[in-house]
């Protein structure tokens, strides 16, 4: 029975030889075991680099907004998150949906390296697999099984949208949403706000007092595709460069902002964090109160509609009195 990697190369190599695309984005190993970048095919004997494993987590969506000038049409391949950030970058029109063929590849989540490591002190691991609901550990002293609903990421363990949102073509079967997502999808986000006003704030500050102002974050996340960003801009400049607590949060505040409505959890930003600030606590909390006061709304899954706050409608509450 063909593979799941095996289902990729056939995909991406038949749409290039037929000449539906010119370019494929996927998923390729590189040197060590759990690391699965994202590779950009462009003839069909590279195929064979494309794979599905546990840790082909990243979004190739992103760098459509490097590439799309550069070929006719590109196929992406695109989990559930990613095909949400496709439809983010169309309702932004940062994207021609024609130019596009999005491969949908239904997702039951992506294995946390570093769970993996900590699970095995002192042992050399040399590759890591999946086989329905286990992972396959090869270390120096033989292969070990350990259950993959344990070692998911964090972010994997609240997705609501495993399956493609949109897609033209489907790699394999649907998967079911993992039982207990909704439960979970605020928890923590109740957690801060139990805490006083003043505890908040300190602890707000305790979290962005070790951000480094990579950018990251914004680099990573699909509803930041601004032609410009405003942090990059030299005049008028909106933060410093130096090593500024109050400029970091001019920076972490307005981001926040600018994606609030329009974020739709992928949890990259936190998950490639270098100081593993918890971003997604911040996102989801504009969610909860978005969705409190203009009603349920979930981003990225209708590439027609428009966020909450990117839009007016006169029954809106005004949040004053008007007498």
């Amino acid at each position: 029975m063909m593979g799941q990697s095996e289902k990729l190369q056939k995909i991406a190599a038949e749409a290039l030889e037929q000449g539906q695309v010119t370019m494929v984005l996927g998923w390729c190993k590189k040197d060590f075991w759990w690391q699965a970048p994202v590779a950009f095919i462009t003839d069909p004997a590279s195929a064979a680099r494309l794979v599905w494993d546990p840790f082909t987590v990243y979004n190739p969506v992103k760098y459509l907004l490097d590439n799309h000038h550069c070929h006719e049409k590109i196929g992406v391949f695109v989990k559930g998150c990613d095909s949400r950030a496709v439809n983010r970058l169309l309702q932004d029109r940062r994207l021609e949906r024609e130019k596009v063929v999005l491969f949908g590849v239904p997702c039951d989540g992506k294995t946390d390296a570093a769970k993996i490591k900590a699970a095995f002190p002192g042992r050399k691991i040399s590759a890591v697999s999946r086989v329905d609901e286990k992972l396959l550990v090869d270390t120096d002293s033989g292969t070990e099984t350990l259950p993959a609903a344990g070692y998911l990421l964090d972010k994997c363990q609240t997705c609501r949208h495993p399956n493609p949102v949109v897609y033209d073509v489907l790699a394999w079967e649907k998967v079911e949403p993992r039982p207990g997502v909704d439960d979970a999808r605020f928890v923590r986000v109740a957690a801060v706000e139990q805490k006083e006003l003043e505890e908040r704030y300190a602890y707000w500050l305790r979290q962005f007092d070790r951000c480094l102002r990579c950018f990251a974050c914004r680099n990573v996340c699909a509803a930041c595709n601004c032609r410009t960003c405003i942090f990059d801009q030299a005049e008028p400049r909106w933060i410093g460069k130096a090593s500024d607590l109050a400029d970091t949060l001019n920076y972490q505040i307005i981001r926040a902002f600018h994606v609030a409505g329009r974020c739709f959890e992928c949890g990259e930003c936190e998950r490639v964090c270098p100081a593993d600030i918890p971003l997604q606590e911040l996102n989801r909390k504009l969610i909860k109160d978005i969705n409190e006061y203009f009603g349920e709304y979930e981003a990225g899954l209708d590439p027609n509609d428009k966020p909450p706050l990117g839009t007016y409608r006169g029954e809106d509450p005004a949040g004053f009195d008007e007498s």
